[in-house]
């Protein structure tokens, strides 16, 4: 079955609650969202679309031939990626280290320096009390040096093109890197209403920080011809820029084009492009393929591109597996490539991993909240490395395919991952 490449485009600011209590007029007076939809929401929010377009009644939910419709749609894979201008967008990997510039605004800086954290080589007599035999990460910057004692890092370069992953994922450091945060947040203040009277409530106000889709980006300013020419300087100039999120998925048939996404049922439309959508294959990264196929280089990496969820909290429960236990599987429940790759006697050496998130949301079957469970960020990064020979073909199945430990979650898109060399 071919792929189906869908894009989703809001049509108003989100509000993706980020699991910080909240109760409008209440102690908890402002709710945060979080810079794009979990793969949880997406996920619902297109098979809720596909269900529309196959005229599934949704309240009937006793009804044995619409669950069967309901357990076909949740069978189905789906990933999704940001698009800003039509450019995918990659979290910023959680090893990298921007310096804050000392002459330039950082809005202004296209030439920025950036340091690369790696698994430390330790020497004869040196060690840790890291578990597992896990090394600290230490910073270097192209040269090889390491951070000078006025360093300073600097926030705010939350998202990469694919131009700059490519690099990152060769083991190289982007030259330039412009500062991207995500979807801008659009804070509005409202009012708690009273049922009764249909009017605010007196001193009951509280905030929302939603998350537009559009944004005004500063273009730097270019200097003039000359000292001479007696014109005043150029203005600064702003450029327009969009977000949309790529869905790839094997469902189809008709979607239904107009849907609400995340909180407060804010509208968002869905287009289908079918299986001539762009999407990012190992191809489009050029050099990547022959470096993740080289028997030569022991050490591969993988960045995740949506926070993930495995078994042994912050690791993957799957990298427990020996090298004999992964050749007598069967590779049922295994994510791709993870079987090949465990049968080379991979171990993990080295971890990037940010602060957990949150993930919970509301059965509508049983009319009560899900439990929360807690997800690896979206940009941690794993080291390996892999001593025996293995099939690498079978790794390159793997691309940006979820590695999370359990099937319904792997299905919904949670921790899917980019691969790369160090």
């Amino acid at each position: 079955m071919s792929d189906t490449i869908l894009e989703i485009t809001p049509l108003a600011p989100l509000l993706l609650r980020d699991g910080r209590p909240f109760a409008g007029g209440g102690e908890e007076s402002r709710a945060h969202s979080l810079p794009l939809p979990l793969p949880h929401t997406l996920a619902g929010f297109v098979r809720t679309q596909m269900g529309e377009g196959r005229g599934l009644k949704w309240r009937d939910l006793s009804d044995d031939a619409l669950h069967r419709e309901l357990q076909a749609l949740h069978n189905t894979p789906i990933r999704a990626l940001p698009l800003r201008d039509e450019t995918f967008m990659f979290p910023a990997p959680l090893n990298a280290v921007v310096e804050k510039p000392q002459a330039k605004k950082p809005e202004e800086a296209d030439e920025v320096r950036i340091y690369r954290a790696l698994p430390a080589e330790l020497q004869e007599g040196e060690g840790t009390d890291a578990p597992d035999g896990l090394r600290p990460l230490l910073l270097t910057d192209r040269a090889g040096n390491a951070p000078g004692d006025a360093f300073k890092p600097q926030d705010g370069y939350r998202y990469w093109p694919q131009d700059a992953m490519q690099t990152w994922l060769l083991g190289g450091i982007p030259e330039k890197l412009e500062r991207v945060e995500g979807p801008p947040t659009d804070e509005r203040t409202h009012v708690a209403m009273n049922s009764e009277t249909g009017t605010g409530d007196d001193g009951m106000l509280f905030t929302v920080s939603y998350r537009a889709f559009e944004e005004r980006v500063k273009v730097k300013r270019e200097p003039p011809q000359s000292e001479t020419d007696g014109q005043e300087p150029e203005r600064p100039r702003y450029r327009h820029c969009r977000w949309t999120l790529r869905v790839k998925t094997d469902l189809t048939g008709d979607f239904a084009p107009l849907g609400h996404l995340g909180g407060e049922r804010r509208p968002a439309a869905l287009r289908d492009c079918g299986n001539r959508g762009q999407w990012p294959n190992l191809g489009t990264f050029e050099g990547l393929e022959a470096a993740l196929l080289s028997q030569d280089n022991p050490r591969l990496c993988f960045v995740l591109t949506s926070p993930a969820l495995f078994a042994g909290g912050w690791k993957p429960g799957w990298l427990s597996l020996t090298p004999g236990q992964a050749r007598a599987h069967d590779g049922a429940g295994l994510p791709a490539g993870v079987r090949e790759l465990m049968a080379g006697g991979a171990r993990l050496v080295g971890a990037a991993v940010g602060r957990r998130v949150p993930v919970s949301g509301w059965n509508l079957r049983e009319n009560r909240p899900k439990a929360v469970r807690w997800a690896v960020p979206a940009g941690s990064v794993y080291f390996l490395e892999v001593p025996g020979a293995f099939d690498r073909e079978k790794l390159l199945g793997a691309w940006l395919k979820p590695l999370s430990d359990d099937q319904d979650d792997q299905r919904d898109g949670f921790g899917c991952a980019l691969w790369g060399v160090w």
